[in-house]
């Protein structure tokens, strides 16, 4: 890359790198809508990390899954961070996807996306098997004459 002037760069972020963003920040709005329209009430995170850095001593793994922050369920990462010498826990972040400024992480977390939507199909049919298991089991201990 050859000599720039501040002009060119100001122009080619403006027009260029920000223009994109805004567009790519609809659209991560639009996935996690599909993600909190699914109404699904129990968290799942896919297993696998999807950002991985070393800072100041701190390893952070982030993950992304689907999970309720601040009483909202929505598309989220959590970063855990953990001591790179000893490997001790030191703190874990949960943050919505659409606030994560990192486009890396956002990026790495949307190819996870169809994944992780298999992972929720999945949890939601065990959730449905073991509640229609429990209700004759449920009902004989509501009845009041139940006997033990």
């Amino acid at each position: 890359m050859g000599e720039e002037t501040y002009e060119a760069l100001r122009r080619r972020i403006s027009e260029d790198l920000n223009s994109r963003k805004r567009e790519f920040s609809k659209c991560i709005g639009d996935i996690s809508r599909n993600f909190r329209d699914l109404g699904l009430e129990t968290a799942v995170w896919h297993p696998e990390r999807i950002h991985s850095v070393n800072i100041g001593g701190l390893n952070a793994e982030s993950y992304v899954g689907y999970s309720r922050i601040e009483g909202r369920w929505s598309l989220n990462i959590r970063t855990i961070e953990r001591d790179s010498g000893g490997h001790a826990f030191v703190s874990q972040r949960v943050y919505a996807l659409e606030t994560c400024g990192n486009v890396e992480i956002v990026v790495n977390a949307l190819k996870k996306a169809r994944e992780l939507l298999r992972l929720i199909a999945k949890t939601a049919d065990q959730s449905i098997e073991i509640l229609a298991k429990m209700d004759k089991e449920i009902n004989q201990l509501r009845n009041p004459d139940c006997k033990f």
